[in-house]
């Protein structure tokens, strides 16, 4: 019993230690609504579930962005679905780690993703 107590608690213990709160601001230069966010080691595809809270962030719109990011990892690719179901867009190598403020832009006719940041 006891020795399950003490895994359980290094369990939770080693979960908190891997994990930074990472927040930054969002401006949605898409043209589209964002409806789901997710991340990735970069270039190893290996998404996260959707960190975006709801409603949707509109056309245009600004939002703070939160979520407990892997601490084992600063560059990162970020994935955003859109409220149309059209394909998801894919920004890469993006620095989780100083990232403030973040302006995703896509061009759903060419596939091309663009984004300004401040770190």
């Amino acid at each position: 019993m006891w020795r399950s107590l003490m895994v359980a608690a290094l369990t939770l213990v080693a979960g908190e230690v891997l994990a930074q709160e990472t927040s930054f601001l969002l401006i949605n230069a898409t043209g589209l609504p964002i409806s789901g966010l997710a991340v990735s080691p970069t270039d190893l595809n290996m998404w996260t579930p959707n960190v975006l809270r709801p409603p949707a962030i509109k056309a245009g719109e600004r939002r703070q962005v939160t979520f407990n990011a892997p601490t084992s990892f600063c560059q990162a690719d970020m994935q955003a679905s859109f409220s149309d179901g059209g394909p998801p867009a894919v920004w890469q190598d993006l620095n989780l780690c100083t990232l403030t403020k973040i302006k995703l832009v896509y061009d759903r006719m060419s596939g091309i993703t663009t984004a300004s940041y401040d770190d």
